[in-house]
């Protein structure tokens, strides 16, 4: 008995450290372990960045746009994806010496207090998507409620966030993220459908209507807060280590990644230039908030809200696993003790009860902003500044080290910058519009 009860602790303790590791990962990295290491083929390693980067964060770019103005937009996007890709090939590079996940690369070559660090901004960034996500859905929600009630609603969107969490927990409870496996593949054919028919609506309003009102070519007040939107967009950063370990010849990557990336940057400036020039100043924070309300429209809405639903407990896992190590450890686990499974469960849920209270707070007039934020504070450093800061210590080449110097500049002064413009926007938020919007059932 004695035995058996070593080995059972020995499994567990192994099984929660991998759990750990899985907790500083992104719900990116958790997506490639359906592909044996070094099995992938570049187009496989290709097809799963698609799958990365072009995602739920892409509706929220026509509103970006109205933010920075369609030519500067457009301009900005470009410059962006840039430098994403040049800091994205010297994470590639840090990694092939290195190794490990971002989270060990970090304490590695800086310590442990980086990695904690880089832990940090993993769960800002997810919790910070899904407070995002909850907004967007409640506003749909609501939308949807109004189209088959005769325009009659029981109360506020925000409210409509504590009724999705009823869906939300429960997954996040689920401790093995393969049994979730289906429901990442639904969400991902509801995402598809969905930006197929944002493209057809926009493209049949503009070719209805001509270009929507008062389109401008630069705003020189709000740009800042397209930059943040356009790095929350570029959400796939964590994807980019796991597909390495996943390719059978990974020297193909930096080729791939370039293709990729490409490819994005085409599909987020289309849908963001056809948004905005459809709807102009009537851009709404998500584009799916402005397509008419007929049957085929509210399908989509529904589908793209539950599609995000079933996004969360991925979203999620980086901090459900790091928050849950940090208090529980490596060796209490809920296989030997009632109690440990459900103060771990108390902490899966209280995760996501925190994202929901943030979202509540905020509420679907500031979801602009807010994203906006997100992709400041949360996406900018782990995008920009720590990939620099890897790749610094991993080369002898001086003018590689020049690029890492410069890439750390930029990342951090962009987000003083941004950060600045984005929390005066709080502090002195625009009047808002006097049009009334005009609701429209079935």
């Amino acid at each position: 008995m004695s035995t058996m009860d070593e080995s059972t602790k020995h499994h567990v303790s192994h099984s929660e450290d991998h759990s750990s590791h899985f907790g500083e990962k992104s719900v990116n990295e958790i997506q490639i372990e359906h592909v044996p290491e070094g099995t992938a083929g570049a187009g496989k390693a290709l097809f799963m960045l698609l799958k990365a980067f072009v995602g739920t964060g892409v509706i929220f770019l026509p509103g970006a746009f109205q933010n920075g103005g369609l030519a500067l937009s457009i301009v900005l996007m470009v410059v962006i994806a840039s430098i994403c890709l040049v800091s994205f090939q010297l994470l590639v590079k840090a990694q092939r010496e290195v190794g490990g996940s971002y989270g060990d690369m970090a304490r590695d070559l800086y310590g442990s207090y980086l990695r904690y660090l880089v832990l940090f901004f993993l769960c800002i960034s997810q919790m910070g998507f899904v407070a995002s996500y909850l907004i967007f859905i409640s506003e749909n929600l609501q939308l949807v409620v109004q189209a088959l009630n005769n325009c009659y609603t029981p109360f506020e969107s925000k409210y409509y966030i504590w009724i999705v969490l009823g869906a939300v927990i429960p997954l996040c409870w689920v401790r093995k993220i393969a049994r979730l496996s289906y429901c990442a593949i639904i969400a991902d054919i509801f995402i598809l459908f969905g930006l197929i028919c944002v493209l057809y609506y926009t493209a049949d309003q503009i070719h209805l209507h001509g270009a929507g009102p008062n389109i401008k070519l630069i705003n020189q007040q709000d740009f800042a807060l397209m930059i943040g939107t356009a790095t929350f967009s570029f959400e796939g950063i964590g994807m980019v280590v796991p597909v390495i370990e996943g390719m059978k010849h990974p020297e193909k990557f930096p080729r791939v990644l370039t293709i990729g990336m490409i490819i994005i940057t085409l599909i987020f400036t289309l849908i963001g230039t056809m948004g905005y020039v459809a709807y102009g100043d009537r851009i709404k924070a998500s584009v799916v908030t402005n397509i008419p309300t007929e049957p085929l429209s509210v399908t989509v809405q529904l589908l793209y809200s539950i599609a995000m639903i079933l996004t969360a407990p991925f979203m999620l896992w980086p901090p459900l696993n790091i928050i849950e190590h940090g208090i529980f450890g490596s060796k209490r686990s809920g296989r030997i003790s009632w109690a440990y499974k459900w103060g771990k469960n108390f902490v899966r849920t209280l995760v996501p009860i925190v994202s929901a209270a943030v979202s509540f707070g905020v509420g679907a007039d500031n979801l602009d902003k807010f994203v906006s934020l997100v992709g400041i504070v949360a996406c900018l450093p782990l995008c920009f500044i720590f990939p620099g800061m890897f790749h610094y210590k991993c080369t002898r080449n001086w003018w590689l080290r020049a690029v890492d110097i410069l890439l750390i500049m930029w990342g951090s002064g962009i987000l003083v910058y941004t950060l600045y413009v984005n929390v005066n926007s709080w502090v002195h938020p625009a009047p808002a519009s006097a049009e009334a919007a005009q609701c429209t059932s079935l």
